[in-house]
């Protein structure tokens, strides 16, 4: 049964909405940018990107709502972490998907309202600063986004310490995201 959990959210994962917003408007988004929230973002408009943004914090809720349903003690994590990757390497897109962040931020959210909220809040407080202090002017560094999710994940976990469910399952999703925020990183 776990194995089937698994399957089901890394293909609620896999479906990328930054894809689907893309060939509404013509074209392949994987071949201009990353189809996740911020590529959309930055390729069709702020109403796309933020619409994109939250369909993929929805699936990220469905499948945090689908692993309270299982009596496994790693279903959780085993969940959070298949989302994250369908998103990042969806199934029904050559593999080609965004970061990880907005199914990230759903997952939790719906988990752990609170601590997910001021991560939030906290990684976009950060990202704004970045973006005004130093971004504009030096545009050849990583994007304000990804500066400000790094503070964001850093608070949520050492938030989820007193809950180690939760603190397992979002160690592990980040490594998911980490790993392709690096492979990103390289490319350019």
């Amino acid at each position: 049964m776990d194995l089937v959990l698994l399957l089901v959210a890394y293909g609620i994962g896999s479906l990328s909405f930054g894809q689907l917003a893309g060939r509404l408007r013509g074209f392949d988004l994987s071949q201009r940018d990353t189809p996740g929230a911020s590529g959309t973002f930055r390729q069709l408009g702020p109403g796309w990107g933020v619409a994109v943004a939250l369909l993929d914090m929805a699936k990220g809720a469905l499948v945090a709502w689908l692993s309270t349903h299982t009596a496994s003690s790693w279903a959780l994590a085993g969940m959070g972490m298949a989302v994250v990757a369908g998103h990042n390497w969806p199934l029904f897109f050559g593999f080609r998907g965004g970061g990880g962040i907005a199914p990230t931020i759903g997952f939790f959210a719906y988990l752990y309202p609170v601590i997910a909220g001021v991560g939030l809040l906290l990684g976009l407080a950060v990202a704004g600063l970045y973006w005004m202090g130093f971004w504009r002017t030096h545009r050849r560094y990583w994007y304000p986004i990804p500066v400000g999710a790094v503070v964001g994940y850093l608070y949520v976990l050492l938030a989820l310490w007193s809950h180690p469910k939760g603190f397992w399952a979002f160690l592990l999703v980040s490594v998911v995201v980490a790993l392709r925020g690096l492979r990103l990183a390289g490319r350019g």
